[in-house]
């Protein structure tokens, strides 16, 4: 468990890797047609297009708009770390690295909210410092970077940077709906995601 636990904390460290400003400042929303994508929005891919169907790009100001990208890149980082968070505890259950008590009686990652508690509380305590720091330490429409751009992860290459933030985004968006998937799955028939993956055929132990 505390393996699984440290495997959060570090992915949710892991979060605030270089992304740059996806939004440009200089982009003009005003007058947007639902489907228009706004000048310099990257990520905007076939077949969804600039995906808003409920408009909210109509009517927002580019801080705004940069807002709601931030939260797209964050959300998609920490859902990334947090399908790890899934697979791995589940893992180390099935094979009882831990005991018979790991996460028992069904195997589930959801298991941690009863089997350990203070553990589970200890990580969203950390993650929760983690992310007032960045408020803190940065500013409205440049807090995709998190101040790591010393790391180097960043592509000097303009080009081959905008392919880095796609290549960012699709997968926190894939990541996003994974782990909700995940969980639906768990809550319909209470069974561990490996061994639903076991029984469909698709993997093996």
């Amino acid at each position: 468990m505390k393996l699984a636990i440290l495997s959060l904390v570090f992915g949710s460290a892991a979060a605030f890797a270089p992304a740059g400003k996806v939004v440009s400042t200089t982009a003009l929303n005003a007058g947007l047609s639902k489907g228009e994508a706004p000048p310099g929005m990257v990520g905007v891919l076939p077949p969804a297009g600039f995906f808003d169907p409920a408009g909210f790009a109509e009517s927002a100001s580019d801080e705004e708009l940069a807002r709601f990208r931030e939260c797209e890149i964050m959300h998609g980082r920490f859902a990334q770390m947090a399908t790890l968070g899934f697979i791995i505890p589940e893992k180390l259950a099935y094979d009882g690295a831990f005991g018979d008590d790991f996460l028992a009686p069904t195997g589930r990652a959801l298991e941690a909210v009863n089997t350990d508690p203070i553990w589970l509380g200890l990580t969203l305590g950390v993650v929760s410092v983690l992310e007032t720091l960045r408020l803190v330490q940065t500013e409205p429409g440049g807090r995709s970077d998190g101040r790591n751009e010393g790391i180097g992860w960043r592509p000097s290459d303009p080009e081959e940077f905008q392919n880095y933030q796609v290549r960012e985004l699709q997968h926190g968006r894939l990541a996003m709906l994974a782990f909700a998937g995940m969980i639906a799955q768990e809550l319909v028939n209470d069974k561990p995601l490996l061994v639903n993956l076991q029984d469909m055929g698709l993997t093996s132990f």
